[in-house]
């Protein structure tokens, strides 16, 4: 889902006249961290197994090392994250998910006609808060 979506929120800041810069993976890693800057609003992208009023939400995060309760990479989230860079040293400006209930979590082709619903109220909101 964050590779579909991801893009078009970048697309989305450029044509506001935003500096935007796109990280993409399959999972949060360390290496993330790299060219942070402290006037960047951090965004994350993600699909979720939680059930959200109209499919998604946007709402602003903080650090929390404890977060993370697992001893891989698999378990990196974006909370453990801001931690880890304030751990480095590293500032940035603001922090923000943007989580959207999945559908289904098989790889396939694409996204589900729910799950491109829920995407599209989630840009739209994030067009509203950001551009």
């Amino acid at each position: 889902m964050a590779h579909s979506l991801a893009p078009l929120l970048v697309e989305d800041l450029e044509r506001a006249g935003k500096r935007a810069f796109l990280w993409l993976s399959h999972q949060l890693l360390p290496e993330a961290a790299l060219g942070i800057g402290p006037d960047d609003i951090l965004i994350f992208v993600d699909a979720s197994l939680e059930e959200y009023y109209g499919g998604f939400t946007l709402e602003r995060i903080d650090p929390d090392a404890a977060s993370n309760r697992g001893l891989n990479i698999h378990s990196f989230g974006p909370a453990w994250f801001l931690a880890l860079l304030g751990d480095l040293g590293t500032a940035y400006g603001d922090a923000w998910a943007l989580s959207v209930t999945g559908a289904s979590f098989d790889f396939g082709e694409g996204l589900s006609s729910e799950c491109s619903l829920r995407s599209e109220r989630a840009r739209k909101a994030f067009r509203k808060r950001f551009c």
